[in-house]
C-alpha cells in the first residue's frame, strides 16, 4: 500500500480523528478515495456503522470497473421490486450478487463479514481475475480463529479466500467474528485491498480535493462561514457532506464550484467535520480526508426576538395528544435539508423523528411516505396527528402534520424554521394533495 509508510499524523494533521473514521482504516480509505473506489451514499453515512447490500453493491462495481477497466453495462430496468439502483442491477446482471427472492433484493439488509467475502471473490471471478479459489472444504485459514466454525457452509470458500489473499483480516487476532455485520470503513479498506492485490493500482494524491478553509481544529464563531478546497482535475460537481459528532450528516450539498457557505441556519453549535467529494468525468468520485472545525456562534440578543407561539392545540386522544406536544417542542428548530435531528429538519425528517418519538416507525421521505405509510383520509376527515401532502406533480414535495383548526406544524425551507402554518389559504390551500393517518 503506497501510503504505507505516511504516519496518521501527516496525513491527518495534530487534530482528533474524524468522528466516523477509524485509526486503524485511514490509509486504506485515503488509497480507495485516490482510486475512486469509494461512493457518495457510502461517504455520507457514518464509516463505522454497518454497510448495507446496496451500498456495498456500488462498491463492488467500482471496484469490477477498475479492475477490468470496462465501460459497465447499463441494465434497462431493475430486475427487483424493492430498489431501482443501476449498481445493483449491475452487480445483479454481471453475477456478483442475487436477490433475496425472485422479485426483491432487500437493498437495507446489512452485509456481514462472511457476505462480504462471498461478494469480494464474486467480484474477482466476475473480472476474470487470475487467483485461487479455496476449496469450499478447506479450514485451514479459518482454523487459526476461535470462532471460524461459525462461518456458514456456503460461504467457507470465500472466507478462506479472502483470509489467503489477506482481503478482510481477523477483527483481532483470534476472533473473525464471520456473523457479524460489516462496517462501511471495514468494507472500503477490503475492498481497497482487492484492488491492490489484484489490479494495476492507479493512485493520484493530486485528484483529490482539499480542504484548504477551514482550517483542521478551527473554531468558528461567526454566523457565515466559507469552506474552500482545491479543484480536482476532471471534476463534474462536487459534494459537500458536513457530519455532526455522531457522524451523522446534517448538510449535504451539491455544488459545482470550489467553495460553499454555511450559515447559521444550517448548524446548531458543536463539533462537527467536512469532507469534499469530487464527481470526475467518469462518472467516478474521488473524497477528500475530513476536516474537524467547532461551530459555536453567539446570536446577537441585542435586537429583541419575536415573541414565541402561544398557541397551543389539543386531542382527546392520548397518543395524538403526545405527538402534538412532542412537534410543539421543536418550534423554532431551522431547517435543515436532509435534516432528521433536532439539530435541524427538513419537512419529511421533522415528521419522522416526531412520530419515532411516540413510537410508530414511518419512511423517511416525502413520497416514500405518500406511498407506503398509514391510510389515506379525505380532506373533510382531518384529525390532529393526520400527515397532509403537498405538491403540483404526481409526488407530493412537502409535508406536514395537521394540527386542528386548518392548521399544520412543519418546517418549511431553507431559511425558515418549524412553525404553525394554515392550511386554508395560499400554496398549501391550492396546492394540498392528500392526507395519510398513521395513529387510527
Amino acid at each position: 500500500m503506497i501510503l504505507s509508510a505516511i504516519s496518521l499524523t501527516a496525513v491527518f494533521g495534530s487534530s482528533a480523528m474524524a468522528a466516523d473514521l477509524s485509526e486503524w482504516a485511514a490509509t486504506g480509505y485515503r488509497a480507495a478515495s485516490e482510486a475512486g473506489l469509494v461512493s457518495y451514499s457510502v461517504v455520507s453515512n457514518n464509516l463505522k456503522d454497518s454497510i448495507t447490500r446496496e451500498e456495498f453493491c456500488e462498491l463492488a462495481m467500482n471496484l469490477y470497473k477498475k479492475l477490468t477497466n470496462e465501460d459497465l453495462l447499463v441494465p434497462a430496468g431493475s430486475p427487483f421490486s424493492d430498489t431501482d439502483s443501476v449498481a445493483v442491477a449491475q452487480a445483479y446482471t454481471y453475477g456478483i450478487v442475487n436477490g433475496t427472492s425472485d422479485n426483491t433484493f432487500t437493498p437495507n439488509r446489512l452485509v456481514t463479514r462472511e457476505e462480504m467475502a462471498k461478494m469480494l471473490v464474486s467480484t474477482l471471478t466476475a473480472s476474470e481475475i487470475a487467483f485461487n479459489i479455496a476449496d469450499g472444504a478447506t479450514t485451514s485459514y479459518i482454523s487459526d480463529f476461535a470462532d471460524g466454525k461459525d462461518v456458514s457452509a456456503w460461504a467457507m470458500s470465500s472466507v478462506n479466500t479472502a483470509l489467503n489473499y489477506e482481503l478482510m483480516t481477523g477483527v483481532t487476532p483470534t476472533t473473525l467474528e464471520p456473523l457479524k455485520a460489516t462496517t462501511r470503513e471495514q468494507a472500503i479498506v477490503s475492498v481497497n485491498r482487492s484492488y491492490e492485490k489484484f489490479g494495476v493500482p492507479s493512485y493520484s494524491a493530486m485528484s483529490l480535493p482539499e480542504i484548504t478553509l477551514p482550517e483542521n481544529g478551527a473554531k468558528i464563531t461567526s454566523e457565515k462561514f466559507d469552506i474552500k478546497w482545491t479543484e480536482a482535475a476532471g471534476a463534474q460537481a462536487y459534494h459537500v457532506i458536513i457530519k455532526d459528532s455522531a457522524a451523522k450528516a446534517v448538510l449535504l450539498k451539491d455544488v459545482d464550484t470550489t467553495s460553499f457557505t454555511v450559515s447559521s441556519s444550517a448548524l446548531a453549535n458543536g463539533s462537527y467535520s467536512i469532507t469534499i467529494g469530487a464527481v470526475l468525468a467518469d462518472g467516478s468520485e474521488v473524497y477528500s480526508l475530513p476536516v474537524d472545525f467547532t461551530y459555536s456562534y453567539v446570536k446577537n440578543t441585542t435586537k429583541p426576538a419575536a415573541a414565541p407561539s402561544t398557541t397551543t392545540y389539543t386531542s382527546s386522544n392520548p397518543v395524538i395528544q403526545s405527538l402534538l406536544t412532542t412537534a410543539a417542542q421543536y418550534l423554532g428548530t431551522p431547517y435543515l435539508w436532509a435534516g432528521t435531528t433536532p439539530s435541524g429538519f427538513d419537512c419529511s425528517g421533522f415528521v419522522q423523528y416526531v412520530y419515532a418519538q411516540n413510537g410508530y416507525s414511518i419512511t423517511r421521505t416525502t413520497y416514500t411516505q405518500w406511498d407506503n405509510d398509514g391510510v389515506k383520509v379525505a380532506r373533510s376527515d382531518l384529525q390532529p396527528g393526520d400527515l397532509i401532502y403537498f405538491g403540483t406533480g404526481g409526488s407530493p414535495t412537502h409535508v406536514g402534520m395537521y394540527v386542528g383548526d386548518g392548521m399544520m406544524i412543519h418546517s418549511p425551507r431553507t431559511g425558515d424554521v418549524v412553525k404553525y402554518t394554515t392550511i386554508e389559504s395560499g400554496y398549501y390551500n391550492n396546492c394540498y394533495m392528500g392526507a395519510k393517518r398513521i395513529v387510527k
